[in-house]
Formats: C-alpha cells, structure tokens, sequence
C-alpha cells in the first residue's frame, strides 16, 4: 500500500480512522479488531507498536500497550501482526504510530522495509521531532513510506510551512497540547484550530487526540480536517470488554468495539456500508 493511495483517499471525502495498539489485547483479538473495523466501513486503520513508555500517549492508550505487552507483543511479532492486518485487507492503508526507540533498536532503514514491506502507508515517530527527522525521512522515502509529522496548537506559522513542505501523505494535526485521552467540554476551539491550520497547509489534514463523539468529528470535517482519528475512547472500550473475564469475552471484546466505531461513523461509512449490502 503506497503513500499515494493515502492521498488519493483523501481526496475524495473525509475518513475516520481508528487507532489500534497492534497484540491489544491478544496478538490474535487485535488482528480480529483490525478486520473488525474495516467490517464497518473503516477505510483506513491507525496502528500503534506497544511501547512501555509512549510520551504522547495517555492513560488509555498506555493501559492498551502494557495489555498488548503483557501478552508478549515484540517488535517483531508486532511487524508480522501488521502483515496480517493488511492480508486481511489489501486496501485499506495503514498508518503507524511507532515510538523513536523502537525504530532506532532496529535501525531506520530495516525498520522501514520492514514494516513497508508488512503493509505499512505511513509511518508517524512522534518523539523524532522535525529537526532530527532527515535520516528517518530518507529511510522512508526509500522504502515508500509517507514519512508524518505532528502539529499542534502551539506550532508557529513558520513551522508549520516547514513541515507541509516536506509532508508527502498528510500533516497529523494534534486537537489539544498534550498527551491523548478523551476530552469533555466544548469543541469550538478545537474546530476554529482546524479550520486555520487547514487554511495554511496544501496537505490533507489529519486530526486526532482527544475525538470520541460523532459531532466531534462531523464537527472537525466542516472545518477541513480530511482524516479523524480515535484512540482513547476506543482504547477505553476494548479494555472495559476484556476486563469482563467472561469466558466468550473474545467475541465481547470485538462487538463492543465495533458497537462503539459504528457509532462514529460519518455519512461516508454509512454509504459504504449500505453499498455493500444492496451487493450482499
């Protein structure tokens, strides 16, 4: 799956993408997760390799890694997770979400054939900020990855041109300073921070930390945002099912989730999903 396909989806309407933590909660629940999503209209998946100390992350994506890695999640098993995933659904691009370590214990430019060579679209390394990013965009660009760099409310005008120049696949757009995690209160100015960054960059637009509610997104893509991304509040989900201890809490853990990403969904999934059904 090439970094254009990305682009070109994009395009064409907004996407709302979950965010998964490959082996949550079991190598094999998180690949049936991941199938699960494109099941109901999800075009396109966020993945992230566990990690036991994710800095951008909050408590639920941190509850979600230290789940997949106390099932015995590594690197390598998380690659070959990823193969699978895209197996599953050859086109439907997958964007990762992998922490600096784990990239340079493998080296960049083996961990970027690697992954690209499982499925991989692009890869987001949210602890490799801009400045020492070259080599990382250069192991990228060779293995054809769509190398994405995050923004935020506090990036400068200058910095944000900066990174769309350079952004070959979309410029991931970060809803409020901080780690993730399910927000409350309003989301006006959330909505007025997409709608001036959509206005300043030539990329599509990707928002994500903090999304869990449908106006939110429906919200984000009136101010021109193109991609949504949820992580926490499905994090939330997955772990509250798998705490359960039920002993058919596979299938729980599976139907609570895609209750919750049905829930999300935006006219386009919808549209999708009665497509698919009239061809049924």
């Amino acid at each position: 799956m090439t970094r254009s396909r990305v682009k070109r989806l994009l395009k064409t309407s907004p996407r709302v993408s979950p965010f998964l933590v490959i082996g949550d909660p079991t190598p094999q629940l998180s690949v049936e997760l991941a199938r699960a999503a494109v099941g109901v209209g999800a075009e396109m998946i966020e993945l992230g390799f566990p990690y036991s100390d994710p800095v951008a992350d909050g408590p639920a994506i941190q509850a979600a890694a230290g789940r997949s890695l106390a099932a015995g999640t590594s690197t390598t098993q998380a690659i070959a997770l990823l193969g699978r995933v895209h197996d599953a659904s050859p086109q439907t691009p997958l964007n990762l979400l992998v922490y600096g370590n784990l990239v340079h214990a493998r080296g960049f430019e083996r961990f970027c054939e690697e992954v690209a060579g499982a499925g991989a679209s692009t890869l987001l390394v949210p602890d490799i900020p801009l400045e020492e990013s070259a080599v990382l965009k250069r192991a990228c660009r060779k293995a054809g990855l769509g190398h994405v760099q995050l923004v935020g409310p506090l990036t400068s005008r200058e910095r944000l041109a900066r990174i769309d120049r350079i952004a070959d696949s979309f410029v991931y757009l970060v809803a409020h300073q901080g780690v993730t995690g399910v927000r409350s209160g309003g989301f006006e100015a959330v909505e007025m921070l997409v709608a001036r960054v959509a206005d300043a960059v030539s990329n599509p637009l990707c928002l994500g930390f903090g999304l869990s509610k449908r106006e939110q997104i429906e919200g984000a893509f009136r101010a021109g945002a193109r991609l949504a991304v949820v992580g926490s509040h499905l994090a939330n989900v997955i772990g509250a099912a798998w705490a359960g201890n039920d002993p058919g809490r596979d299938r729980i853990v599976v139907e609570a989730f895609s209750e919750a990403l049905r829930a999300l969904s935006t006219p386009e999934i919808g549209r999708k999903e009665e497509h698919a059904g009239h061809h049924a």
